[in-house]
């Protein structure tokens, strides 16, 4: 690696040598009277005698009607030379405006000049406003910019913001919220090129409506860094989506009410109202709600019966959003305070069966859980200029996290398989009258209740200064961050077990887990040097010092050990007084620990951007050398141990080579990256921890680093003028030295004994193909395919023993995915959609050393979608979907779920008032079970999910708008 390491850094800096210097001039173009910028103007470079050199549009984000979140930066390149120049800016609507420059004596490593703005004065003789009317394109780039016209994608009645996203050509919203296009995961969801409930897209996604988006643009973002130094920093830079509101919907008061009934005690509520000028906002809303549910009627998603929500689930949540702005740059304050409280009941019925060596066995497990959780969250942001030489970004942030959780477990562990177990045949299991042959077969059966209770804060403040040096382009980076984390828990714990044909119970306990005080420190202190080789490299040197503190107390008290009569006639959570518990403290199970961490990061890195007559070429690469010490203070009962760990680990944690053509339509992307992982050193402490006398740990002092190494390869391709989006993604992920939690398995008994350790071989390879594009001259009939090959190499260690000690052996699973997807949409005259889709995943599962059959099976699904606006301002809109599985072991598990669900709406008082009703699986063909098969077992879970249901519901949309003087 080392040797990759030189050949990358000495090609980056022998392309430094290349091409002739030039000296970038850059301003910007604002209004003289509201120093806002004035995206679109037209700025000429001129020589001396008034000759036209180049000519451009000062306009980084295109835009015609918003002016949040875009910018009128501009810049030309000249030689390196004394010359004088003129510039001239124009703009429908101000009068032009013409600069004299003179470049002067130069600094030896002076590549950019930053000009004052240029000021253009309004023009009295304003033109009437030019209505142009044309065909609707989906999607169109300007510049560097993918830009999604939102009026051109038919959306149902009372739709948010996620429902037009999700029809967005390239664009893919995974199961767990995360944005992808084309393949590229999108780090930032904006509101007008700002911020808005950082950290939470679902707040946006799920809450703003669809009819105020003009439009959607997707970009590199570069931070507030680069617009301080007038450059772009690959450093600085995000992957974002920018959310555009059209005009009427730019200043002024916009909110959105919504609540309903339903069947089966069902509600909503919901109310988003937003204040917005261009240069504040802010935003509140609200939603409760028991649906535990996302799904909409009528649209196509990716959702399977896999994905179905588990659980009652009652949810309130909150929060505002608010932002400000100097018109003159000097600073800028955003942020958001969020607060939900849920409250979930779960019931959920587990069939295992566990593929082992010497034999199967076969597991019942049958939970009740009641879950309540209230959390409070705040993240801020302050950013500052100071005289144009240096700036301040802080960031604080608050959370604090209570919970309450409770559970119920039982479960029987048999040698041959069982049918028709409940709840009730496991508690009477050893009853008299019950049947003996059932007994015959157990291993054990397992009664556990749990009640966990307390809370968490969690707070922290970051710091980052850019300081510019004077006379070059070279600037100083200062960072500092501190964190504090404090939590307490107390955790009740009662359980019984016994062991085979055994009425008498063997094991039994009462425990009481004090888990606190617990808390964890962390800061850290940085500095970087930023030096300018020439106008297409730049090198860094970053130091950096972190010190981490985590301390954490656990005393468990045997509760068990209390008088018999009082013991038994105890709730889960009771505890007497302190000084009858202290009494029964189990000292060989309670521990103090005190982990520290030091750490110095020294990273070099190199960048390289080059322009070309036909694209741009981009490279970056970082080395990072990290000596760090690890230190575990340890006490459990008569063991006192300390570990001291030294170690340097080596990263490349960004290597990049990117190309994209001048007009942005064609690239790739090479990606690469080398990540270490320290072990835990809890797991490489010698003790045996059996307070779970079904799951019992052991250390392993002989732990080594984890190195993971990730390539990925991404082509993309876009056709403007056919409408045509396609992508090629190609990645391998490679993990030496894999720490896994290995675990052996005694057959008597059913107890599991698990220790980590490093194995070798787990690697994975995938290869991935998106492609869309409209069939017809009208663009009316959009085709997509999507496919995607992997194939996995996973390692493992596990085992069958006898008695206390530890016998696992390497396991290797070898999975083959082949998952494709074809749509078909068709749009009916202006508002209206019908589609077709077919999905099918093939799976080929091989395993050694393990006894189980060769899995080879298939999941496919094929419906229908369509949207259709009726007379009367009526909108109907409906799914139907076949889910299938076929080629598994029982035919209970090859099963169809033909599922259908249908909203209609009805639109008055001029699109204000909109009245939804809706209906879900109306076939009542939702099956609660799910089945999932791999190397390691078979499993089959139910739990109580949201039944069939129709709620009807009421949106009602208010805006206004500030009255024109």
């Amino acid at each position: 690696m080392r040797k990759l390491i030189t050949l990358s850094f000495a090609i980056l800096l022998s392309v430094a040598c290349m091409g002739q210097e030039k000296l970038t001039l850059k301003s910007r173009v604002v209004d003289s009277k509201t120093r806002n910028d004035v995206p679109g103007v037209t700025v000429q470079l001129l020589s001396s005698d008034s000759t036209v050199i180049e000519s451009l549009v000062a306009n980084n984000h295109w835009t015609r009607d918003d002016q949040e979140g875009y910018s009128s930066i501009f810049q030309f390149d000249v030689p390196r030379h004394k010359a004088n120049y003129i510039i001239r800016a124009s703009f429908l609507g101000y009068k032009t405006s013409y600069v004299n420059i003179s470049i002067g004596e130069l600094k030896r490593r002076e590549y950019l000049r930053e000009l004052p703005p240029i000021m253009l004065r309004p023009d009295s003789k304003m033109l009437q406003e030019v209505s142009v009317v044309g065909s609707k394109v989906k999607f169109y780039y300007k510049g560097d910019t993918v830009v999604y016209n939102a009026d051109a994608f038919v959306l149902a009645e009372g739709s948010m913001l996620d429902a037009l996203v999700r029809q967005m050509p390239g664009v893919e919203i995974k199961k767990d919220g995360r944005i992808y296009h084309n393949g590229q995961f999108v780090e930032n969801l904006l509101l007008n090129g700002k911020d808005f409930f950082r950290g939470n897209q679902e707040v946006m996604l799920e809450n703003l409506p669809s009819y105020t988006v003009k439009q959607i643009k997707i970009y590199n973002k570069y931070g507030k860094n680069s617009e301080f130094l007038g450059q772009k920093r690959q450093d600085d830079k995000t992957y974002v989506m920018d959310v555009n509101l059209k005009k009427d919907y730019s200043i002024g008061l916009l909110a959105n009410m919504e609540g309903g009934a339903g069947t089966n005690d069902r509600y909503l509520g919901r109310l988003f109202a937003m204040r917005y000028t261009d240069h504040s906002r802010i935003t509140f809303y609200g939603n409760i709600n028991n649906l535990n549910d996302n799904r909409k009627p009528g649209r196509d998603s990716d959702w399977n019966p896999v994905d179905m929500p588990k659980g009652d689930n009652k949810e309130k949540l909150g929060g505002f959003d608010y932002a400000v702005s100097d018109r003159n740059q000097k600073f800028d304050i955003n942020g958001n305070v969020q607060v939900s409280h849920s409250n979930q009941k779960l019931i959920t019925n587990t069939d295992r069966v566990n593929f082992l060596q010497k034999g199967n066995t076969f597991d019942y497990e049958r939970q009740r859980e009641t879950l309540k959780n209230f959390n409070l969250t705040t993240n801020n942001q302050l950013y500052l200029v100071f005289n144009k030489k240096a700036n301040l970004l802080l960031q604080p942030s608050f959370q604090y996290h209570k919970f309450d959780n409770y559970s119920n477990y039982i479960s029987g562990t048999f040698s041959s398989m069982q049918y028709g177990v409940n709840r009730e045949l496991l508690d009477n299991i050893y009853a008299v009258g019950s049947e003996q042959i059932i007994r015959q077969s157990l291993i054990n059966r397992y009664k556990k209740e749990r009640l966990g209770k307390g809370h968490q804060l969690k707070g922290s403040l970051s710091a980052v200064s850019t300081i510019k040096l004077k006379g070059s382009d070279d600037y100083i980076n200062l960072i500092g961050q501190i964190s504090y984390d404090k939590r307490k828990e107390d955790l009740f714990n009662k359980y019984a077990i016994n062991y085979g044909d055994e009425q008498q119970m063997q094991t039994y306990g009462n425990q009481y887990f004090k888990n606190h005080p617990d808390r964890n420190w962390l800061y850290q202190i940085g500095a970087a040097y930023n030096f300018r080789l020439s106008q297409a490299v730049e090198l860094s040197m970053y130091y950096g010092y972190s010190h981490r503190d985590k301390k954490r107390h656990s005393s468990l008290y045997l509760l068990d050990q209390l008088d018999e009569e009082e013991e038994n006639s105890s709730t889960i959570g009771w505890l007497p007084s302190v000084t009858e518990y202290e009494r029964t403290k189990d000292r060989s199970n309670s521990y103090v620990s005190q982990y520290t961490e030091d750490a110095h990061s020294i990273i070099p890195s190199i960048t390289w951007d080059k322009d070309t007559e036909h694209g741009n070429w981009s490279a970056q690469a970082k080395l990072g050398i990290i000596p760090t010490r690890q230190k575990l203070a340890y006490q459990r009962g008569e063991a006192d141990t300390t570990i001291v760990r030294n170690t340097v680990l080596l990263t490349l944690p960004f290597t990049r080579l990117s190309y994209w053509v001048k007009d942005h339509t064609k690239g790739f992307q090479l990606l690469f990256k080398a990540t270490p992982k320290l072990p835990d050193l809890l797991n490489m402490v010698n003790i045996q921890d059996a307070t779970d006398p079904m799951n019992v740990k052991e250390g392993n002092n002989g732990l080594k680093n984890e190195m993971a190494y990730d390539v990925n390869l991404i082509f993309n391709s876009i056709n403007i003028a056919k409408q045509r989006s396609q992508s090629l993604r190609m990645g391998y992920t490679y993990r030496a030295n894999a720490l896994a939690m290995g675990y052996s398995y005694d057959a008597n008994t059913g107890v599991r004994r698990y220790r980590a350790d490093n194995v070798n071989g787990n690697w994975n390879a995938y290869v991935a193909y998106n492609y869309e594009q409209p069939l017809d001259k009208m663009k009316r009939l959009t085709f997509g395919t999507w496919t995607r090959m992997e194939y996995a190499n996973s390692v493992d260690l596990i085992g069958k023993s006898e008695g206390s000690n530890y016998q696992a052996i390497r396991s290797s699973v070898q999975t083959m995915l082949l998952d494709q997807t074809l749509k078909l949409n068709y749009k009916v005259g202006s508002s209206s959609t019908m589609g077709v889709k077919v999905s099918a995943a093939w799976r080929n599962i091989n395993g050694k050393t393990m006894d189980f059959d060769h899995i080879n099976a298939v999941d496919f699904n094929y419906g229908a979608t369509a949207s259709f606006n009726l007379p009367w301002h009526i909108q109907v809109g409906t799914d139907l979907t076949m889910y299938s599985r076929r080629g598994y072991e029982g035919s209970n598990m090859n099963t169809n779920d033909l599922l259908w669900n249908a909203r209609i709406s009805y639109t008055m008082l001029k699109g204000k008032l909109t009245w939804m009703l809706d209906g879900f699986d109306i076939l009542g063909n939702m099956n609660n079970i799910t089945r999932m098969v791999n190397a390691q077992g078979r499993t089959e879970t139910f739990v109580n999910a949201l039944p069939r249901y129709a709620i009807l519901h009421v949106a009602y949309h208010f805006n206004m708008k500030p009255k024109k003087h």
